[in-house]
């Protein structure tokens, strides 16, 4: 489960992320971040009707983009707001496809700490 310290949950936070510039995607996953001055990076998740009708579905992709970031999360960067917009396709992928797909997003946008 992802902290709530790691969450957007402010209509005016998360949309200011979503304003920020698009910094990183995949073809089932796009990402979106802003700079903030916290300690800590921050999440928002959107799934839209268009991905799936049924509210379970949009749920479930969620809660399974949440895990991934949680388990990602000692590897990412902190100081950003940041938005990740599913795509069409993803509700067809596995948990560790998704990994997959939010290490890929995460990587290209430049989010994971340098060791």
């Amino acid at each position: 489960m992802l902290p709530p310290a790691n969450r957007l949950k402010k209509e005016k936070e998360i949309k200011r992320a979503r304003a920020g510039k698009m910094i990183g995607g995949s073809g089932l996953l796009a990402c979106r971040a802003a700079a903030n001055d916290l300690p800590v990076a921050r999440f928002c998740f959107i799934v839209s009707k268009k991905i799936s009708p049924k509210a379970t579905a949009r749920n479930k992709i969620k809660r399974r983009l949440r895990a991934a970031i949680a388990a990602a999360m000692p590897r990412i960067a902190s100081g950003f707001d940041c938005v990740l917009i599913a795509r069409f396709g993803l509700a067809a992928k596995n948990y560790q496809e998704i990994c997959d797909c939010v290490n890929l997003v995460l990587a290209r946008a430049g989010l994971i700490k340098s060791s």
